[in-house]
């Protein structure tokens, strides 16, 4: 039988992930940013998504090593702390303030986007001790927050129609989300800085053969970290343009169709998530990150001949946010099983540093190969 879960902290973690992804928002209503700083370069503009990504990440690199230090509670109470700045900024400066005044302030967005899968893995080590249990509760964890993603960004698409910085109203869900999480989240004593030794009795050469394991284990981090890079530098493609795709490209919507588009991403993330238990330990098994890279092509391929359809690129949304959250889980299991619990901190913290700089790169590279191969 499985050991047993703390309910209470599982409800703490949850509440975590529903505000995780509140920064898609910002993707989705980037036109009427872009509208009320006209005078501004639309280069400087989209810097305000950019900053986030570049500060997180040098952040995420570093959240294994803090966390050797520092509880994964009170990192994420820091977290959340971030992201709430991050909304009051925009709410309070947006459209008044210097555009430079909101690139600052979207650089506290970065200590959270930097953090998100590397803390909900470090709760969900401390919370949930049964491997089995602990790959299905990720999938769920996952799940929850592209519901929020969902929500926040559908919700605030709409509010953005009327006036843009109305939307950041929902960040003030994080004041609440600090109060539950300080109440509901377990301090538990970081282990990080504890090494793995062999048991008593063990073999001379013991020692030696855990390091070399624990080495090789790092290798592999290394290596599905670099291929999260790309996978993530592709994906972000679809994020950092269906806002300007669907609003002025092509005039397919307003900002509230433009919100939905994103959050389609996250829709299909909650199914993934939800249904990861099944689809991947049952059917899919080894070929699970393979096929959610298929459906990741799909989704990036289709909106070249959807240029009438919004639904269609709903669709193509719904594929990629799947894709995305279908490797997730999977890899954060993976990461789990390389290397020693000791080293698990630094691992996810190396593969978020990498998915984050998948999307920095998403945002500059790509942008300017389309310039250069497509003109403005």
């Amino acid at each position: 039988m499985g050991k047993k879960v703390n309910v209470k902290a599982l409800i703490g973690i949850f509440v975590f992930c529903f505000g995780a992804m509140a920064s898609n928002m910002t993707m989705g209503i980037m036109a009427y940013i872009s509208q009320s700083y006209a005078d501004s370069p639309q280069a400087v503009i989209q810097t305000i998504l950019v900053t986030p990504s570049l500060v997180s990440v040098i952040y995420a690199l570093f959240v294994g090593k803090l966390n050797t230090k520092i509880p994964a509670k009170m990192l994420v109470i820091i977290h959340q702390i971030g992201i709430l700045a991050y909304g009051l900024i925009f709410l309070l400066l947006g459209g008044v303030a210097s555009i430079y005044v909101l690139i600052v302030g979207a650089g506290l967005l970065g200590f959270a986007q930097g953090s998100n899968y590397t803390l909900l893995g470090l709760l969900l080590a401390d919370v949930v001790k049964d491997e089995k249990q602990r790959a299905t509760w990720t999938g769920i964890c996952t799940s929850i927050m592209s519901v929020g993603g969902v929500v926040i960004t559908t919700v605030g698409g709409f509010i953005a129609v009327s006036r843009w910085q109305n939307a950041y109203l929902l960040f003030l869900y994080f004041i609440i989300a600090i109060v539950l999480e300080f109440i509901l989240l377990p301090n538990v004593k970081p282990e990080g800085s504890v090494q793995a030794k062999p048991e008593a009795g063990a073999a001379p050469g013991a020692e030696a053969a855990a390091a070399a394991q624990a080495k090789g284990g790092m290798g592999r981090v290394w290596a599905i970290s670099i291929h999260y890079l790309f996978f993530f530098m592709f994906l972000y493609v679809f994020g950092t343009n269906v806002s300007e795709f669907i609003i002025n490209t092509y005039k397919l919507g307003t900002s509230a169709e433009a919100g939905f588009a994103a959050s389609c991403v996250t829709i299909g993330g909650i199914f993934a998530g939800a249904l990861f238990g099944l689809y991947s330990t049952r059917f899919l098994k080894k070929f699970t990150v393979p096929f959610m890279m298929l459906l990741s092509v799909i989704g990036l391929g289709l909106p070249v001949f959807m240029t009438t359809s919004v639904v269609g690129i709903y669709f193509c949304g719904i594929l990629l946010g799947f894709a995305m959250n279908g490797c997730a889980p999977y890899i954060m299991e993976e990461l789990h099983n390389a290397v020693p619990a000791a080293q698990y901190g630094k691992a996810m913290s190396i593969y978020s540093a990498f998915m984050n700089a998948g999307m920095l790169i998403a945002i500059y590279v790509i942008t300017f190969l389309t310039q250069l191969v497509c003109g403005d």
